[in-house]
């Protein structure tokens, strides 16, 4: 690393100007980024293709790709950094180092810290410093004091960003088809990425997956760059090692200059010699040459690097503080006056009030949390069917409120068909049509939804299932209720053939089983 080239102005900067600087970096060298980029992944997409086609776990080919992308990243942080200290940006040697690159990296390959919520900042210390183990953690460690939450915000953009985009391609895809193909073209291309799950559908996602991430993906590298360039910048102080050597080399190009130009004034100032002094200078002349001092007064880095590894072991450095100072946008602007008691007294109430409606605020808010939260749990039955967990769709304990009392599970026994035949052969007639009628009541509310009002009649009943269930189910029911209504209310027993038909269809309408 040498600063004498850096190609880029090196002066502390704030988190997020670090970042956009990082993305200019990205910008100068476009052309030679994606070209290593895409000679990286498509071989990688390849692969990712071949489980989808090839296999059978093509539902884990997008994971696949997505994991060993980093070895991608590794060859953009090689070129960007060379790039910063003067170097060419050479694509042939970045490919060939790929291979090394991802060793190095394998921290972010093999093992969970490919889940790193700051990876943008921490593949530099582990590819660029070259450390490892304890000597890493503890660089890492000085480095997350400053930049950790950035690096972590960065990361959350780029993934909601990727989001964004593969959602977005997906919706311009649907934009893009004529209206007259919409229902037709149209539900296919949208049910391609939400409903169906064959292998074609997999490698199409995979596809728009891999079209987001190469949009995005480069400038994510860069912008964490920025950031840990920017954080070494400022505990290193970069930019004054940077303006130091500056100042070196403009003295000692003064006064190389100062020395052209008095080699040759000197000898128009000297008046004209003699034979004699001619005789002197050849004499001179034979005589071994004195070694250059060089310019005596500069240092060397031999010189300051005994100082600069003492004034970094110093314990001052392991100390950090940041100051913040508001200041003026306008500082021609008289400042305002001080204000009077009285205007003092009206602040404070003021902010006194503030704070009161800030508190009654906040808690609204997570009372309106609560209530929401409530909300989702009481109807719970509803919407989890649609994220895949199954309900009971009949509650252990429903009650049915009938004009002749109060029917629950509990009256019933398990098979009822069973249950009437037996009373009908035992000659209990009216308790067998009774337990009919209970029953296919009840497996009408409980097993097909109907709903009945309070203190239900056979009339309403009848009413109720014939609106809400279809045609064949409702006269199976209406025939089930005019038997009972004949026996219990008009003393006329039905005979055999009217009874016995209802036992054996009963089934298919209402289920076998309670």
């Amino acid at each position: 690393m040498n600063l004498e080239n850096v190609t880029v102005e090196m002066r502390p900067r704030s988190e997020w100007e670090a970042t956009d600087f990082g993305a200019r970096m990205i910008r100068r060298d476009a052309a030679a980024i994606y070209t290593v980029w895409f000679a990286v992944t498509l071989p990688l997409l390849g692969v990712a293709m071949a489980v989808v086609f090839f296999t059978p776990y093509a539902a884990y080919a997008l994971l696949l790709y997505w994991w060993f992308e980093p070895v991608a990243d590794g060859a953009i942080l090689r070129i960007i950094s060379r790039r910063l200290f003067g170097e060419d940006a050479n694509v042939r040697a970045t490919l060939r180092a790929v291979p090394v690159l991802a060793w190095k990296n394998r921290l972010f390959l093999f093992t969970p810290y490919r889940l790193h919520f700051a990876r943008s900042v921490a593949m530099p210390v582990t590819q660029l410093e070259g450390l490892s183990g304890a000597a890493r953690r503890a660089r890492s460690k000085v480095l997350n004091l400053k930049i950790f939450n950035y690096g972590v915000g960065i990361t959350a953009a780029y993934e909601h960003l990727v989001l964004a985009l593969y959602f977005g391609i997906i919706l311009i895809g649907y934009a893009l088809i004529p209206d007259a193909y919409v229902d037709t073209l149209g539900n296919t291309w949208m049910d391609l990425f939400w409903l169906d799950s064959s292998r074609v559908a997999t490698a199409a996602g995979l596809l728009v997956f891999y079209a987001a991430q190469t949009a995005l993906q480069p400038w994510f590298v860069g912008a964490g760059f920025g950031l840990y360039i920017n954080c070494r910048t400022q505990l290193e102080a970069w930019d004054i090692e940077v303006a130091f050597r500056r100042m070196v080399q403009r003295r000692a190009g003064t006064v190389a200059a100062a020395v052209v130009m008095a080699m040759f004034v000197a000898p128009a100032v000297v008046l004209p010699g003699t034979a004699h002094a001619q005789e002197t200078d050849a004499v001179e002349a034979e005589q071994p040459a004195e070694d250059d001092p060089g310019f005596a007064g500069f240092w060397s880095d031999e010189d300051v690097r005994p100082a600069i590894e003492s004034v970094m072991a110093s314990d001052a450095l392991d100390t950090m503080e940041t100051v913040e100072e508001w200041q003026r946008i306008r500082k021609d602007e008289p400042e305002k006056e001080t204000p009077d008691r009285d205007t003092s007294v009206l602040e404070a109430a003021l902010e006194s009030l503030f704070d009161l409606v800030s508190l009654m605020v906040e808690f609204g808010l997570w009372i309106m949390v609560g209530v929401l939260l409530l909300i989702v749990f009481l109807t719970r039955n509803r919407w989890l069917p649609y994220v895949g967990f199954e309900t009971s769709t009949r509650p252990a304990a429903r009650r049915i409120y009938l004009a002749g009392g109060e029917l629950t599970a509990d009256q019933l026994p398990d098979d009822i068909i069973a249950e009437v035949l037996n009373a009908w052969r035992a000659g209990s007639k009216r308790e067998a049509l009774s337990l009919l009628y209970r029953g296919s009541v009840f497996a009408a509310v409980t097993e097909h939804g109907v709903r009945l009002p309070r203190s239900a009649t056979e009339g309403a009943c009848i009413r109720a299932v014939a609106a809400q269930t279809d045609t064949a189910r409702s006269g199976f029911f209406r025939r089930i209720v005019h038997v009972w209504v004949r026996c219990a209310y008009g003393d006329q027993e039905p005979s055999d053939d009217a009874v016995l038909p209802l036992c054996s269809e009963w089934p298919q309408h209402f289920g076998q089983v309670r």
